[in-house]
């Protein structure tokens, strides 16, 4: 593993973030997680040094700005890759009955979050004359209009959008956007039970698992971590 790349990922407290965290954890690349709170098992790799946690709540846009990324990551890196994978599928229902302040948490943390933490890695990739590179772990739901998933749909587009106009603006930056699939997780367990009148589209998502195309995270984050070359 090259010691000389920094690595941050973002939701890894469970689903397919757990599993990157976890692999890469397994790789030393010693990453860094940034979030509310780890799994037990990456509490104890944070204490014995084989990850980094920082302390961030991504539903509270003005205290991103607080949190010290750059004291987190190696003066050395000649790299620094984001993973940007926390997401919220909430609020589900349609638009005429979701309520305004989950609509605004939907998009801070689907779209806003995704926006300031790239512009604080960007300013130290500068400073560091680094590298600057994001996965942008997307999905589906923001090429696709869902009834019933319109705030996830919609913010998850616009992080897409972001990135894009980032990479337009600064073509040094690498951008990738990575559709994982649909995955067992428990955003999928959430839509599969959710009532019918809230999510029209219900029988899709109980459709991929009668089906059995469901994938495991597992193999999909070593995927994703393989095919971007950081295993």
């Amino acid at each position: 593993m090259d010691q000389q790349r920094a690595i941050i990922i973002t939701g890894a407290s469970r689903g397919l973030g757990f599993e990157l965290l976890d692999l890469l954890v397994a790789a030393d690349a010693r990453p860094i997680a940034l979030g509310r709170r780890l799994d037990p098992r990456h509490e104890a790799a944070a204490a014995r040094n084989a990850c980094i946690f920082v302390a961030a709540d991504l539903s509270v846009l003005p205290s991103l700005d607080q949190i010290d990324l750059a004291g987190a990551l190696p003066q050395t890196a000649d790299e620094i890759v984001l993973i940007s994978n926390a997401g919220v599928v909430e609020p589900i229902g349609t638009l005429g009955v979701v309520n305004a302040a989950s609509l605004a948490t939907a998009f801070a943390i689907n779209a806003l979050a995704p926006a300031i933490l790239a512009r604080k890695l960007l300013a130290t990739a500068d400073v560091q004359r680094a590298r600057l590179r994001i996965l942008n772990i997307s999905t589906g739901a923001a090429r696709r209009p869902l009834p019933g998933l319109a705030a996830y749909c919609a913010s998850k587009a616009a992080a897409a959008m972001i990135f894009d106009c980032l990479a337009e603006e600064r073509p040094d930056v690498a951008i990738e956007h990575i559709d994982p699939g649909v995955l067992d997780t428990d955003m999928q367990s959430m839509l599969r039970s959710t009532d019918d009148p809230a999510l029209p589209v219900r029988q899709m998502f109980v459709s991929f698992e009668t089906e059995g195309k469901l994938q495991h995270p597992r193999d999909v984050a070593r995927d994703i971590l393989t095919r971007a070359g950081l295993l």
